[in-house]
């Protein structure tokens, strides 16, 4: 299969969810939110509208483009061809319940998770049958049922339109959702933040930005909230169509208005994710070169940073938290001299966020990573990023035309310290499917697991 015809599978695929297909100016956002693979599916030279993805391997130039496609093909095989069963140790587990639908009519960004008191938080962005996008936040006490609290418009501007990408507690009891708007019909991408005290009405921030940028995430403790974004902006000295990935941190004393500031060191990284922990606060982001890196940043207040001297090569970071008084980031390792296939779920952990220690985890599958980490009780809790769930194969099968592949078992681990992990028994009402956007949360002592449609709810057995 060639770059092209993978591209026309993953665009298949993407339009397969029951779902209308959302206009082209987000559709850079939704891909990366939604589709991980390791190939962008734009072609040609870069656009300005690079700036909204979330790359899990971000890397540019038509040769590499041609490697990481025939990469992406290789990895989907050994998940579905050549699966492996790793030891599961004995003890504490996760009791499962089946799976309960919540309305995600065209759900395209999202579902993106918060805990906020005894209430758990789910924003998605959707696209109607008419063409029209809508932001939605809905709420639930024990993470089955679940009710729309933002009124009908909360996130409307009356003019470009608004997509979330993250979501917060306050720091004081209420919300933050950030995001960006698009314009209609160019590719204007302004950063944007909303605050409520209720989850009902939502108050758009006042942010200073620079003329393009989107918000990633956001993080919040008390008195202070920061969100990290990124955009494109011209190499200094470069030709006037070369740019390269530039981010931005922004901090808020409530919510209400926000101060921008680069971050040290960041040109050519994609930020993923960030926490507040003991220490302040910590990104991270993904290097968008020709090597595969990761760094982390980190800042007592949230409004200067400091770039810890230690990079992660070869690692792919997805989530970041933060367990007592450590930080604790999770995604995969791609050993750059390993065979094809020698993806392997991985995580950092460091006490003072310049300090890092390696680890490494069991997966039931090869070419398995860890997806997302929740604080739940005392423990981590981190589920799979699953690269093909149950859909088509385009290996020997034709494409997207193929005979459908079973879906493989979904990972979950728990671990104490980040150090150690244990790949827990699989549930069979755990089935994740074709769902390739998956989000993990604590409602106490349960776990929640919300992707397009569906929340899977379980309790942590000691």
């Amino acid at each position: 299969m060639n770059d092209t015809e993978l591209q026309a599978w993953l665009e298949a695929r993407f339009r397969a969810a029951p779902s209308p297909e959302p206009p082209a100016e987000l559709q850079h956002a939704v891909r990366s939110d939604r589709i991980r693979t390791r190939t962008q599916l734009g072609s040609g030279a870069p656009r300005r509208a690079w700036g909204l993805t979330r790359p899990r391997r971000a890397i540019g130039g038509a040769v590499v483009l041609a490697f990481t496609a025939v990469l992406a093909v290789a990895l989907l095989t050994v998940v579905v061809l050549r699966p492996t069963q790793s030891p599961v140790s004995a003890g504490s587990g996760i009791a499962w319940r089946p799976a309960v639908q919540v309305p995600a009519s065209g759900m395209i960004i999202g579902p993106y998770l918060a805990s906020v008191g005894s209430r758990l938080y789910m924003v998605a962005t959707s696209n109607a049958a008419d063409g029209t996008e809508s932001t939605v936040v809905r709420s639930s006490s024990d993470g089955e049922t679940w009710e729309q609290v933002s009124e009908p418009g909360a996130f409307a501007n009356g003019g470009p339109r608004f997509f979330a990408q993250g979501i917060s507690g306050d720091g004081q009891g209420g919300l933050i959702v950030v995001g960006g708007v698009s314009g209609d019909k160019t590719e204007t991408t302004l950063p944007t933040a909303w605050h409520s005290t209720d989850g009902r009405t939502w108050t758009k921030a006042q942010v200073a930005a620079p003329a393009l940028a989107r918000m990633a995430a956001v993080a919040a403790q008390p008195g202070a909230i920061v969100a990290i974004g990124d955009w494109r902006v011209p190499v200094p000295g470069g030709a006037a169509d070369q740019t390269v990935n530039q981010m931005y941190a922004w901090f808020s004393p409530d919510g209400n208005a926000w101060s921008q500031v680069v971050l040290p060191d960041s040109s050519g990284y994609a930020p993923m994710a960030i926490t507040a922990w003991e220490g302040g606060f910590a990104a991270i982001a993904q290097s968008d070169g020709l090597v595969l890196s990761s760094s982390v940043w980190t800042s007592a207040d949230g409004r200067t940073w400091e770039k810890a001297a230690q990079d992660f090569v070869g690692f792919g970071p997805t989530a970041i938290t933060a367990l007592g008084g450590r930080v604790v980031a999770v995604g995969d390792y791609l050993d750059p001299q390993g065979s094809v296939g020698s993806l392997v779920p991985t995580s950092w952990s460091s006490a003072d966020g310049r300090t890092w220690a390696k680890a490494t985890a069991a997966a039931r599958q090869k070419a398995t990573g860890f997806g997302d980490v929740t604080v739940v009780g005392d423990s981590l809790v981190a589920i799979g990023e699953n690269f093909m769930g149950q859909g088509w194969s385009p290996v020997g099968l034709g494409g997207p035309t193929g005979t459908p592949a079973p879906a493989p078992a979904a990972n979950v681990w728990v671990s104490s310290d980040g150090l150690t992990w244990k790949l827990l028994a699989d549930d069979p009402k755990l089935m994740l499917g074709l769902y390739l956007n998956t989000h993990v949360a604590a409602l106490g002592d349960r776990v929640v697991l919300a992707t397009n449609g569906e929340v899977f709810v379980g309790d942590l057995i000691p």
